[in-house]
């Protein structure tokens, strides 16, 4: 038979508890900032991760994983979300600003019979303009790629 769950220390300064409650009456931060912030603060008062998620609406496993976070990284840390993994982005941030300020620009001051730019005529002139090789030589013509 399990035995009882042991309650998790979570130690904070006192600086950082003042700011946890000022981020947790805070109606300009973020929810997720806001409702971690009365998480973290709850824990303190009453350590218990199911009494805190119903006194506040959330799941104790939600709770669980914001003071684990705040035990390993640090209160405030706690509060903002873990880098995800991702793949790098494949244009680079110049090639983008030339891509937007092209799409600026009128598809007839570059030699087209159109008025407007369509998706497909932009991207097929900018892979035209950047055939040599560089960032942009496949963008993506649904704009997921910009």
């Amino acid at each position: 038979m399990a035995g009882w769950r042991q309650a998790v220390e979570l130690a904070m300064t006192d600086a950082e508890i003042e700011t946890l409650t000022a981020l947790s009456r805070s109606r300009t931060e973020p929810a997720r900032r806001v409702s971690r912030a009365a998480m973290l603060l709850a824990y303190r008062e009453n350590p218990s991760f199911f009494g805190v998620g119903q006194k506040l609406g959330a799941h104790h496993q939600t709770v669980q994983r914001c003071v684990e976070r705040a035990v390993a990284d640090g209160a405030l840390a706690a509060l903002d979300e873990r880098p995800r993994p991702g793949k790098e982005p494949v244009i680079t941030p110049e090639a983008k600003a030339w891509l937007v300020s092209l799409a600026c620009d009128k598809a007839k001051e570059h030699g087209y019979p159109h008025e407007l730019w369509t998706t497909r005529l932009l991207a097929r002139h900018a892979r035209a303009r950047t055939a040599g090789g560089t960032s942009m030589s496949r963008p993506s013509g649904s704009g997921h790629g910009l």
